[in-house]
């Protein structure tokens, strides 16, 4: 009988201590690369999705919250720039492309951004092909028509010629406020580029103002009906919007002629009164500190239980030695030799050590998934789960300290007595 037959059958004698020790293994492995996947994935999809987005042009306020909403579709919307903005900032010389952004509404709970035929004609670089390609149909060129992201497609049923009404509000709610009399018809679907756009509702700004332009009209008429015709002052003073001022614009993606281009408009943006400019990857790069900062606690508790892993598999070793020694002593009796006995040992480790670490990379794998799949579904943020050979090394690394940590007891039955455990049976 060969020394890895002698082995596994050692291990398959004291099953469910086997199991314990290569689950314990498994956990631990599974947490350490679960964390580097999502952490390396979750970068992947956030550059992959901030792509063909440039220099960001907003109302003062948060510059994470117009990242967010523009490019990751979630957050509130900050207050609107005027059309008028808009245009001025269009016809600057600076400017090449300027693609204006309308939020705050969603239709079964997906976010739907008023926008131009322009946006689908981004591009990461000049030389790229459009980052946003029609899967079926065709671009909308009519109000209160749409084009979907591949999710809402996927997860909603919704085809070419499918009809939506819009809800005002960015999360869908018990009792919605629809846009009941301007439904829209989806005449074409994106195809899937993994990036939070798969989640929207594209439609143009005539679209937008017009379905807002409708409620304000309403809401104008049932007041009147209760105070008697008022003038556009008095409803300036109550804080309602008018069918005029429903024409802002959220955000402004704009892509720049030249660099010196870009800087010039982020500083006199920025030294105005009116408007902010938010350059993404700055922002970005601090969400990725605060990842590492999370991905370093997170990577600390797995190799804490990978530590604990190695200590099981001594302390299980070791006691499996002590348990043997009789065992051990009858095969140094019929002739295994002591350096036998240290292999036989040692390779149960090796084997413990290896199915923990082959259970723990398929766990990790599926640990990862669940959790992206999760993360895709509520935050918009689509997780990348490739693979890493640092990944592999890791694995083996465990395998190596699993290994070691059964050189204690290999050591212990090495130098056991022949002639005291016989005599103990």
């Amino acid at each position: 009988m060969s020394l890895f037959s002698m082995a596994w059958r050692g291990l398959m004698a004291r099953r469910a201590q086997t199991l314990i020790t290569a689950a314990v293994v498994m956990i631990g492995l599974a947490v350490t690369l679960a964390v580097l996947m999502l952490s390396s994935g979750a970068k992947e999809g956030i550059e992959r999705a901030s792509e063909p987005f440039g220099l960001l042009i907003g109302s003062k306020g948060s510059a994470n919250q117009l990242v967010f909403n523009t490019i990751f579709l979630m957050d509130k919307p900050l207050a609107n720039l005027s059309y008028d903005y808009y245009e001025r900032l269009a016809a600057d010389p600076e400017v090449k492309t300027a693609v204006p952004f309308a939020l705050g509404d969603q239709a079964r709970g997906r976010r739907i951004v008023g926008t131009t035929p322009d946006f689908f004609d981004l591009r990461g670089r000049p030389s790229d092909p459009a980052y946003f390609k029609l899967g079926e149909g065709r671009r909308f060129d009519q109000p209160f028509e749409a084009v979907i992201g591949a999710d809402v497609a996927g997860r909603e049923g919704l085809r070419v010629g499918d009809t939506f009404v819009s809800e005002h509000g960015v999360a869908a709610s018990a009792e919605p406020e629809e846009h009941g009399n301007h439904p829209y018809t989806v005449v074409g679907v994106l195809e899937r580029v993994r990036a939070p756009s798969d989640q929207g509702i594209y439609v143009s700004m005539d679209s937008y103002w017009q379905s807002h332009a409708h409620e304000a009209d309403e809401t104008a008429e049932g007041v009147g009906a209760v105070h008697g015709d008022e003038s556009p002052a008095s409803r300036e003073a109550r804080g309602d919007e008018s069918p005029e001022e429903s024409r802002g614009v959220t955000a402004v993606l704009v892509k720049p002629s030249s660099y010196i281009g870009l800087m010039k408009l982020y500083q006199q943006t920025n030294a105005g009164e009116q408007a902010q400019a938010v350059l993404p990857g700055q922002t970005l790069a601090r969400l990725f500190d605060m990842m590492g900062s999370a991905e370093q606690a997170l990577r600390g508790i797995g190799w804490v239980l990978l530590g604990m892993a190695g200590l099981t598999v001594c302390l299980s070793l070791y006691s499996s030695a002590v348990e043997r020694r009789r065992s051990v002593a009858i095969l140094r009796s019929l002739g295994a030799r002591r350096r036998q006995v240290m292999a036989i040992v040692l390779l149960e480790s090796a084997l413990v050590t290896a199915l923990g670490c082959t259970l723990g990379v398929l766990g990790a794998y599926g640990l990862a998934a669940v959790l992206a799949d999760y993360a895709g579904s509520q935050v918009s943020i689509s997780v990348q789960l490739g693979f890493d050979w640092s990944w592999i090394g890791i694995a083996a690394l465990v395998l190596a300290a699993g290994v070691l940590s059964g050189l204690a007891p290999a050591i212990g039955a090495y130098r056991s007595e022949t002639a005291r455990h016989l005599g103990a049976g």
